[in-house]
């Protein structure tokens, strides 16, 4: 039998029990549409949970301090920062691709302004800690470069500097100097969280994240809203927001390393240039990181996760329930094909023997069938990823206008990667393949003689 002849039989076969091979391939679709739906919906939530909010391929460490609890209050003993022989101990760990230390800003800061942006100025006490400009290359480009506040530019007014520097002591007959300011990240948590719960309370405005770029505004360093002020004068300088940065402090501004760590040093002592608080550890790949927990631990450091260990526990488990529900609902649907099958062979078991009588051999019988059941499960398997992609975007598009803004709200809540939808229609066809199997087999096997007896 040619592939022509062949191709003919199996659209004849399908136009005679269209309604019942129909019938059967809606409960396949809907069970496909449920498992693509299902997991889509599982890897979109893992892929916000762990990628913004609590990233897999980053672990924060810091040195583990031991503590004293009197009176409600609690004292450090001993220190509780990094060196640079620890960090190059861990740059030279298996499993890690870069080390990226992290420095807290050790005195209060004030930061005023704002009345461009949000109408009228405001004054509050800020906290802040420092990074290096490549951790955040990725994200922000070169608008995180820091090249010091210094210059030897000569002004007499803002304009005559620049978008990324001021001018110092310049005006009408005077000469000034340009004043590079100083750039700034926020967490998009913060803005998410200024935008849905922070400006109700205040009476302001919502911010729109790009247009707030290039937005400037002063801070004081050594000064303070909260206790008196030092004896030491404050240090004033300008701030510039570069950016939005997930690697942000989640409640305040990050800076350049070397600019927090060089008020550090003026407020301080020579000794905070090198005590780093903390460090960023990026894996090569997140499944490296069973191995390098265990050698921080091994070093006597602790990770601060925020639960991302336990949160990709759960992830992985809710995938997996989702994917048994949705893989329940594909197996009801196979039996339902196996079901319509068997009826469809039964009432042409006559037809077999005769075709067996011909000379048509059980295999090829058995071909016209299963390849039958094949396009069925094609069909149904793609309208069912259809529909799952479909019932996703309908729902994204409502959660856009009717979910209120939440911190890390995603564009979408579901995330189809191309093997998911593939793997949808090759899982309708096995359901149907499979599905129809048995009947085939129990049809093909009878002795036709029999069969045209019966009949």
């Amino acid at each position: 039998m040619t592939l022509r002849r062949f191709a003919r039989l199996v659209a004849l076969d399908l136009r005679r029990s269209r309604r019942r091979l129909a019938a059967a391939g809606i409960g396949v679709a809907m069970g496909v549409a449920a498992l693509v739906f299902l997991l889509g919906l599982a890897f979109g939530l893992r892929s916000t949970l762990l990628h913004r909010v609590l990233p897999l391929d980053r672990l924060e460490v810091a040195a583990e301090a031991k503590n004293l609890d009197l009176l409600g209050l609690r004292f450090g003993l001993g220190s509780d920062t990094l060196d640079g022989e620890l960090l190059s101990s861990l740059r030279a760990l298996p499993g890690v691709a870069g080390v990226y230390p992290k420095m807290k800003l050790t005195v209060p800061a004030v930061a005023s302004g704002g009345g461009s942006l949000l109408g009228s100025a405001v004054q509050t006490d800020l906290v802040a800690d420092g990074i290096a400009a490549e951790l955040v290359s990725d994200e922000v480009g070169e608008a995180f470069r820091f090249d010091g506040v210094e210059t030897e530019t000569p002004c007499r007014s803002d304009r005559e500097c620049g978008d990324r520097a001021y001018c110092v002591g310049g005006g009408i007959g005077s000469e000034g100097t340009c004043r590079n300011t100083v750039p700034v990240l926020v967490s998009p948590y913060l803005v998410e969280l200024y935008n849905g719960s922070f400006r109700r309370a205040y009476r302001l405005p919502q911010i729109d994240p790009d247009a707030a770029i290039g937005f400037t505004f002063d801070m004081a360093f050594g000064a303070s809203t909260l206790r008196p002020a030092r004896a030491r004068p404050a240090r004033h300088e300008r701030m510039r927001l570069a950016g939005f940065s997930d690697r942000a402090i989640p409640l305040g501004v990050t800076l350049p390393l070397e600019f927090v760590r060089e008020v550090n040093v003026a407020f301080g002592t020579q000794r905070a240039a090198d005590a780093y608080h903390s460090a960023i550890v990026r894996l090569d790949r997140p499944r490296d990181g069973p191995a390098v927990l265990a050698a921080l631990e091994e070093m006597g450091l602790v990770v601060t996760d925020r639960g991302a260990r336990r949160a990709a526990q759960m992830m992985a488990l809710l995938v997996a329930i989702l994917g048994i529900v949705g893989g329940a609902v594909l197996v009801v649907a196979a039996v339902s094909v196996a079901h319509a099958t068997y009826i469809t062979v039964s009432s042409r078991r006559r037809e077999i023997a005769v075709m067996r009588a011909l000379g048509a051999s059980r295999r090829k019988i058995r071909g016209l069938f299963l390849a039958e059941a094949g396009l069925v499960g094609a069909v149904a398997g793609a309208f069912g990823v259809a529909l799952a992609v479909g019932a996703a975007s309908v729902i994204d598009v409502m959660g856009r206008f009717w979910v209120p803004d939440f911190p890390f709200k995603p564009d979408s809540f579901f995330e189809f990667e191309p093997w998911l939808l593939v793997g949808g229609v090759t899982l309708g066809i096995l359901a149907c393949v499979l599905g129809a199997a048995w009947p085939t087999l129990a049809a093909t096997a009878a002795d036709p003689a029999r069969a045209l007896t019966e009949s």
